[in-house]
């Protein structure tokens, strides 16, 4: 079995223990003999980048998360993103920023260091590739490591490659995801909460990707005009929106309480 490198990954990230968890803007450069394979690949707003982790152990079965915590539990290499497994490959989704002489494609959400050799290269096609009604491991105890930084960012993209832009909505939607974190002390995606997000189209669009929540799985409902509602095993959130900035920095910014009101009570369980 053989490979033969189609580009090179050109980032500021030359340390895999620098890398953040959601990646970053880098460049690939596409070899001069593959670059007519990029012909049309600008029609596609995201790719799937395989890379081959060169830098990666290759005798490991067992690992740890430990870009989040180094005390988390171990479990298989397969169960888990790690970089260190038998046949080092590393595939991801990435967002198409633009190209460059006709062969350097500028890209964001590159998780993967200076100098790693890019195997492939496809479009990504929501139709096929999206399995929104997939179900994972509770992250509970994964977010409680996190910082509180690593955390928002994480929120952000959930958002974003439900709604398709980072726009004031959704930056108010991660607000209150944080504070739902926070109130149920639960992985929001969790089969038990439940989420009436209000009027605001952006605003139900990022917690809709945030949660997972939508009619048929019944954790979708809707509430009024100004209010937003969260929901989780006998506890309930009620967001009583205020008028935000309309900077999405100003709102990631700012206290909560300029925001929106938040009561939380108890209700009966069926």
């Amino acid at each position: 079995m053989e490979f033969s490198p189609i580009g090179l990954v050109h980032s500021a990230v030359r340390s895999r223990s620098d890398m953040p968890v959601q990646g970053v803007d880098a460049e690939i450069e596409i070899h001069p003999s593959y670059a007519g394979g990029l012909f049309g690949i600008e029609a596609n707003s995201h790719l799937i980048l395989v890379c081959w982790l060169h830098e990666a152990g290759r005798d490991v079965l067992r690992a740890v998360p430990r870009k989040v915590s180094g005390d988390l539990p171990e479990k298989g290499v397969f169960s888990l993103r790690s970089p260190a497994r038998p046949n080092p490959l590393s595939v991801s989704v990435v967002r198409l920023r633009g190209i460059r002489d006709g062969r350097f494609l500028l890209l964001a959400n590159v998780d993967v260091i200076d100098g790693t050799p890019v195997i492939d290269i496809k479009p990504y096609q929501t139709g096929w590739d999206c399995v929104f009604s997939a179900t994972g491991h509770d992250r509970t105890e994964k977010i409680r490591k996190m910082g509180p930084g690593e955390y928002r960012a994480g929120l952000i993209r959930e958002a974003v490659n439900y709604h398709g832009e980072l726009c004031p909505g959704v930056a108010v939607a991660v607000r209150l995801a944080e504070a739902a974190t926070r109130i149920f002390e639960r992985d929001l995606a969790s089969p038990e909460v439940s989420v009436a997000p209000g009027s605001d189209p952006c605003i139900a669009d990022a917690l809709i990707g945030i949660t997972g929540a939508r009619p048929g799985n019944r954790r979708l409902g809707s509430s009024g005009r100004d209010r937003c509602v969260l929901s989780c095993a006998g506890k309930e959130a009620v967001f009583l929106l205020r008028e935000v900035p309309e900077s999405v920095d100003a709102i990631l910014a700012a206290d909560e309480a300029s925001l929106f009101d938040c009561t939380v009570r108890l209700r009966a369980q069926h």
